[in-house]
Parts: structure tokens; sequence; C-alpha cells
């Protein structure tokens, strides 16, 4: 009798919840995810899986064709050879895009810084990856560039069409027909956008708002062209509709147009700071 008495606490347990997970052990679950929130990338890098696909393919089409003079190698040294290859010149140019990418318009400029320093040690890598893959080689650095050059070009030219192509079938909404056409809103009026459980909260410039059921998710895609930025994971703010800040201890908010605000979470102050928003803060 005694020891179903005893038991009756920890079945009760199973089902509530409550006594089976001291306190200590919950506030450490609820910190690791919150780390494990913070480490994981919110989103793909710029260019990912593209890029990678563009080299895949070109590292196929090398190995079929022989390029760079790699005909002569047996079939599994040059498969080796050219995905060693094409993945490092991969990893390169997705660091180049992760670190200088924020915007569309990033894109040209941040492809032509990189062509020259990432071309140029090109000679030195088919050594060790030929070196690595057993089957020494001597690459002549001119006749190395300008292949090089060729191939950059072809894989930037498919990658801008695929891209421009993708997301034409993949975003046919844009802000005008999606969720501002819903709250009746131009994009020029609109000043930020909070995500409230299964809604969206527009803010308008003017001090007004409306509440609509809309997953934020989609509205984010949806002003993606606009200037602005997302400032927290569930607010964003258009640019020009910016008009200071404001500092809670460690906490930053950021003055709408229209007397509104939204929060700035750490994940995104930097950013933040870069546009100059966070300067110079408001006293509350």
């Amino acid at each position: 009798m005694h020891g179903s008495l005893s038991a009756m606490p920890a079945a009760r347990s199973l089902r509530t919840g409550s006594a089976a997970q001291p306190p200590s052990k919950r506030g450490f679950a609820k910190r690791a995810l919150a780390f494990a929130k913070r480490a994981l990338p919110r989103k793909a890098p710029p260019g990912f899986p593209l890029l990678w696909v563009a080299c895949f393919a070109a590292a196929l089409l090398m190995i079929v064709t022989g390029g760079f003079n790699t005909g002569r190698l047996p079939l599994g040294p040059r498969i080796a050879f050219w995905l060693l290859l094409m993945g490092w010149n991969a990893l390169k140019w997705q660091l180049l895009f992760a670190w200088g990418v924020r915007k569309d318009s990033d894109w040209p400029r941040i492809s032509l810084l990189g062509t020259i320093p990432l071309n140029l040690p090109l000679p030195l890598e088919i050594w060790a990856c030929a070196w690595l893959v057993g089957t020494p080689m001597q690459p002549i650095p001119h006749e190395i560039w300008g292949r090089a050059a060729a191939i950059s070009v072809v894989i930037f030219t498919v990658c801008s069409v695929v891209a421009w192509l993708v997301l034409r079938r993949m975003r046919p909404v844009r802000a005008e027909t999606g969720l501002l056409a819903r709250a009746r809103i131009a994009a020029c009026d609109l000043a930020a956008i909070e995500a409230e459980d299964h809604y969206c909260r527009v803010h308008r410039r003017d001090g007004r708002s409306e509440l609509l059921h809309y997953r934020f998710g989609d509205a984010l895609e949806e002003v993606a062209r606009l200037d602005g930025l997302q400032v927290h994971r569930g607010a964003w703010v258009a640019a020009d509709a910016v008009q200071g800040a404001t500092r809670e201890g460690r906490k930053w908010r950021l003055l709408l147009a229209g007397g509104g605000s939204v929060p700035v979470s750490a994940t995104y102050a930097a950013e933040a700071r870069a546009r100059g928003w966070l300067r110079n803060p408001a006293k509350p």
C-alpha cells in the first residue's frame, strides 16, 4: 500500500510534467535552447546552394572533358582532383558572399571584388590538389588564369540566369499584392511589420496600425526589395521610417515615424548599428 501511494506523485508528474523535472533542469534546457537558436544560422548564406550546384556541375564538365589537360589522368584521380579544386573554390566564394552580400545590389560589386584575389592563387591550388591526389602538375600561370576567368564567367552567368528564373517563379507575390494589399497601404506609407503569434501588425507612418492573419516569413519575402531591415525575429522596419532609437538597459528599440517603436534583438543589432540607427539614443 505504501509503495503504491509513493508512486502516485511520480505518475502525476508524467501526466503534467510539473514534478518530473527539477527547476534547475528546466532552466538548463531553456538556456541550451536559447544557445542553439543563437548558434544555428537563421537562413542560408548568400548564394547557397546555387553556387555549390554550379561548381559541382563545372567539376563534372571538367571531369568529362578533361579540362586543364587532366584528360591524361586515370578517372579516379581526375574525379578527386576536380572535386577538391571546385569544392575549395566554392568555399572561398561562399565565404566572400557571406561577408559582403547584404542586398541584391551587392552581388555585382562583391563578385568583381573577389575576381582577382580569389583567382590569383589558382595555379598554386591546382598544384596542391594534384599533389594530394598523387598526380603532380606544373601549371602555367597565365594559361590557368585565362581559363579560370572563362570558367568563372560561365558559372556566374548560369547562376544569375537560374537565380532570376527561380526567384521569379518562387516569388510571384510582391509587397504591393500581398500583405500590403490586404492592409490597403502603399509601400511608401509602410513603417514596420511585427509578428504577433500567427498575425502580422502593419504599422503606418501616420501612427495607425492594422492586425492581419498572415505569416511573418511570407511578409519578409514580399518586402525583400524594399529598403528596410529585419531587426528582430518578429520585426521588420522601413529604413526611412526610423526616427531614432531608445535604450532600456541592454535592450534597444527603434522609434518610428508616427510614434510607434519596435525592438532590436542582439542577433540583428550589428546590422542596425551599421545603418546608423543605434547612435545617440533618445531618452525613453
